[in-house]
């Protein structure tokens, strides 16, 4: 009776050994797979800020959606600006007046935005731009505007990306993460391009 009894304990024991055991493994796999999760969608917001930056620069304003935005990329042009010559020691500050000189000129040009952002993956950044990875298809939400600060009219957008989505697939209950929080690009109230984890 007493060696059964013993068996039973050892075996409790060890069982107990591997749920703490595994209740630890799985904290640890799910952190790591939190991390991985936010970077990459950071990554993607990245792109969108770049792209949004872009179109202001030709448009004036920021997209109001991912069609405008993949149009945009796919099929408009940015205009760049070289110099050629070299201001003298004598004109250093003075680029206008060396300008006005003929010492320096100005050459203006469009290049396709295709040719100047995302090279090395253009077709897969643009066909994926709009998608939450890890979300199984869901969309970010994407907004632009103008607010007044300060008395001066600013643009702004924002792009949401909510941990509902971002985290899909993950058991999250009782682990610390607010599922009601979101990672976000930009601000509608505030004049700031920057993301919520910067």
């Amino acid at each position: 009776m007493k060696l059964a009894i013993q068996l039973v304990l050892i075996v409790a024991s060890a069982f107990m050994g591997y749920l703490i055991y595994d209740s630890i493994d799985s904290k640890i796999e799910l952190e790591k797979e939190v991390r991985h999760r936010k970077s990459v969608v950071i990554e993607r917001l990245e792109q969108i800020k770049e792209a949004q930056i872009n179109y202001k620069k030709v448009r004036g304003e920021y997209a109001k959606s991912f069609d405008q935005l993949k149009n945009f990329l796919e099929n408009d042009s940015l205009i760049v600006v070289k110099a050629i010559g070299v201001v003298p020691d004598s004109l250093l500050g003075q680029e206008a007046k060396a300008l006005a000189m003929g010492i320096i000129v100005r050459d203006t040009s469009k290049i396709a935005v295709r040719e100047e952002l995302f090279k090395d993956n253009f077709q897969q950044v643009v066909d994926s731009l709009a998608i939450i990875p890890f979300s199984g298809g869901a969309q970010f939400s994407i907004n632009s505007g103008e607010i007044e600060k300060g008395k001066v009219k600013v643009k702004v957008f924002e792009v949401t990306a909510p941990y509902t989505e971002v985290f899909k697939g993950l058991k999250t209950d009782n682990e610390g993460i607010d599922m009601t929080q979101a990672l976000i690009l930009g601000s509608m109230t505030e004049p700031s391009i920057n993301g919520n984890w910067d």
